[in-house]
């Protein structure tokens, strides 16, 4: 008898269904846009560059408001509370500064900060796992490495 994909799994290690399809349509920008980089037309390349970082950003933006609202936690001492939010704040201000940069350099500015990005969460999850759902990272870590990838492909384009 075969098994389901996950029967191994608890249930609180399944990726949700609201989780797994949203963050599956979240990548959708990315491979279209990266897909519309490698035109031969200079125009349609130009604005699927530009629409990419500021994608990318918006992005950045999202996954820098999870440390903040970690931020709020009541029972939190001041300097995690610092901490938790100024790197709530980083990923936006590197966002914003990724794209007012030329591309190349906003490309991998951006791509760096989704690994710092995935590194925060990993060491917040291992420093205290019950922060995230046991699937979070598994979601963060294959999301993750699709936008690098999308990222490498721009970046080879410009």
């Amino acid at each position: 008898m075969l098994l389901p994909l996950h029967a191994h799994l608890r249930p609180d290690e399944h990726i949700p269904l609201p989780a797994l399809v949203l963050g599956i349509a979240g990548l959708i920008p990315f491979i279209a846009f990266a897909a519309l980089s490698l035109s031969a037309d200079p125009l349609t390349r130009f604005h699927a560059l530009t629409t990419y970082l500021a994608y990318s950003a918006s992005v950045l933006s999202f996954l820098g408001g999870l440390h903040w609202a970690l931020g709020l936690e009541p029972d939190l001492s001041d300097s995690e509370r610092w901490l938790r939010m100024s790197w709530a704040a980083l990923p936006p201000l590197i966002a914003w500064a990724a794209v007012l940069a030329p591309w190349r350099i906003g490309i991998w500015l951006l791509l760096a900060m989704f690994v710092a990005q995935y590194g925060a969460d990993h060491l917040l999850n291992r420093a205290d796992p019950d922060h995230y759902p046991n699937w979070f990272m598994r979601l963060r870590f294959g999301l993750t490495v699709v936008v690098l990838f999308t990222g490498l492909l721009v970046s080879a384009r410009i």
